[in-house]
């Protein structure tokens, strides 16, 4: 700064520069100072920032599928399908319904032929059916009665009865029974006292999903045939929710425009776990078979219900 009262401008002479060697550990120093700086920056900042994979926005979970066809296999045309499961060695457990053709039965999956059954009283109308060790769990229509058998030559255990509204589908996760009756409701039941353990409203964007009926048990969710359509709906048996549709609409028109104006309703799915096989088929349909489901780019919300109309054709 120059001086504050002086009308001559004196300049010192500049101090000699140091020697070099002296400069070099200075300014490497000086650096290494700077480095461990920024390295208490980057230090702090990444104790401050989160990681950039919690940054970034989870892909949502793919709510609407389609399917792939794997194989299909022949099926009893007169079969008026109301519970399906696999058995196990490439065979079926199916219960059939109407009033003196309902059945239990065990199908061999690549014939479709039926290896044994149990033909049901006349006045019986056959509906879900399910597995929990070696008894078949069977429940009928309009009454609130049901019917245990042995897995291994249908005999006749005993008979029980249940606090739904109606028997519709059955399953099961080793544990509970799950049933339906054909309202929005899905039943979580005591196996040995029938007892409803929890009741959940299935729902879809807060909206009941209606007329609920077959049921298969996989990786935790309840998969369901809603009845007049050809869609499935994958449930949370927590509660209630519907975390995805499935659909099947190309298989019963497939079917109709082959000439099998006979068939109704898609109704049936099967879960073989150990080798992840899933079966689908219908009432009265010819046909029974192996998909595997794609997710698809689905339709805007609320527009579910125009692709899982009742359909027109059904009998």
């Amino acid at each position: 700064m120059p001086p504050a009262s002086s009308s001559t401008l004196s300049v010192s002479a500049p101090a000699p520069p140091k020697p070099l060697r002296l400069r070099r550990p200075l300014i490497a120093a000086a650096a290494l100072a700077a480095l461990l700086l920024l390295a208490a920056a980057y230090a702090t900042w990444r104790v401050d920032s989160p990681p950039a994979a919690l940054l970034a926005r989870p892909a949502a979970p793919a709510r609407f599928y389609s399917f792939d066809l794997v194989r299909e296999y022949p099926h009893d045309p007169d079969a008026f399908t109301q519970g399906l499961l696999y058995g196990g060695n490439d065979t079926l457990f199916e219960s059939t319904g109407l009033y003196h053709r309902s059945s239990v039965r065990k199908v061999e999956l690549p014939t479709g032929k039926v290896l044994d059954h149990h033909q049901m009283d006349g006045d019986m109308f056959g509906e879900g059916l399910t597995l929990l060790g070696d008894r078949l769990f069977q429940v009928t229509w309009l009454k609130n009665n049901g019917f245990i058998y042995d897995r291994h030559n249908f005999t006749k255990r005993k008979s029980f009865t249940h606090k739904m509204r109606d028997g519709w589908g059955l399953a099961t996760d080793g544990k509970v029974l799950f049933g339906s009756d054909g309202s929005s409701k899905l039943y979580q039941m005591d196996p040995k006292s029938f007892k409803v353990m929890k009741m959940v409203t299935v729902k879809y964007q807060d909206n009941e999903v209606p007329n609920i009926n077959e049921l298969e048990y996989i990786d935790g969710e309840v998969w369901a045939n809603v009845w007049q359509t050809d869609c499935i709906a994958r449930v949370s048996p927590e509660d209630g929710q519907v975390l995805s549709w499935i659909f099947l609409h190309e298989l019963r028109r497939n079917l109709w425009n082959s000439g099998n104006t006979n068939i109704d309703v898609l109704n049936g799915i099967a879960w073989d776990e150990g080798n992840h096989r899933l079966f689908v088929t219908g009432k009265l349909w010819p046909k029974l078979y192996e998909i595997k489901i794609r997710p698809v780019v689905g339709p805007a919300d609320g527009s579910v219900e125009k692709l899982c109309p009742k359909a027109s054709l059904y009998r």
